[in-house]
């Protein structure tokens, strides 16, 4: 059963091409909260990404700017998405909110590599790197999400979703993540020790690069990839259009 006024195919389709991405929580009867991803929503409905194996609850209780706790039925559930009617219509200016806010603080992964199972190989791509060296962070500081989240002023769920590569942070969040974990927003983004070394050496005549030499060589792609995905990020576009030029 979907909702009437449920957006059509098209509509939908077109909602996807936004990148809906707002990270918040979903409370179930036990009183359990779970971090989830609206990915669409309607005057009367939801459509929810959540950690793949997740379950949710029949009735649950889902956080809206404007709107606070809001009860919503869950009508379908997937591997990661769930479809949900809910009890109430929304404004909207709930609906503005959760679209404008979700812009402000996240950027869409590539499917490809949202679809990837959470004990796959990361590839050397910016968004799987900062994902990883974000969670090494904040372990290295003995803090929970929650935690950080205080720390920080982000949600929660905003700090699961790019712990797992599910959205990255736009520039304007980084910084305040950067700020919660007390480190420089270099730091998250390239690694410190990449920032403490010259990227590139001329080797010596007649020898060939060294296990160094490698090492900064893989820093700089590094550094060249979290500099295209923040760049497509701020531009709306995706990575793969984003081309940089180095002269040396």
């Amino acid at each position: 059963m979907i909702p009437a006024d449920w957006p059509s195919e098209h509509e939908r389709r077109s909602e996807t091409r936004r990148h809906l991405l707002f990270a918040t929580s979903a409370r179930g009867e036990t009183g359990e909260s779970q971090p989830v991803l609206v990915r669409d929503i309607s005057a009367r409905g939801l459509l929810l990404e959540t950690e793949e194996g997740v379950r949710l609850d029949p009735a649950i209780a889902v956080s809206l700017p404007e709107a606070g706790d809001v009860t919503a039925h869950v009508i379908w559930q997937g591997e990661k998405l769930a479809g949900c009617r809910l009890d109430e219509h929304l404004s909207q200016a709930t609906i503005d909110a959760v679209r404008a806010k979700g812009d402000a603080a996240h950027a869409e992964q590539p499917e490809a590599e949202l679809d990837l199972a959470a004990d796959a190989p990361l590839p050397r791509s910016a968004a799987h790197t900062l994902a990883a060296r974000l969670k090494q962070l904040r372990l290295e500081r003995e803090l929970t999400r929650a935690e950080l989240a205080e720390r920080s002023g982000i949600s929660t769920p905003s700090i699961w979703a790019w712990e797992t590569g599910r959205t990255v942070p736009r520039l304007g969040s980084l910084e305040t993540l950067a700020r919660g974990l007390g480190v420089p927003v270099s730091e998250l983004q390239i690694g410190s020790a990449a920032v403490s070394e010259p990227l590139y050496t001329a080797a010596p005549n007649n020898t060939t690069a060294d296990a160094s030499g490698d090492l900064r060589a893989a820093r700089l792609a590094e550094l060249v990839a979290a500099s295209k995905a923040q760049i497509a990020a701020l531009a709306g576009i995706p990575a793969e259009r984003v081309t940089i030029t180095i002269t040396l």
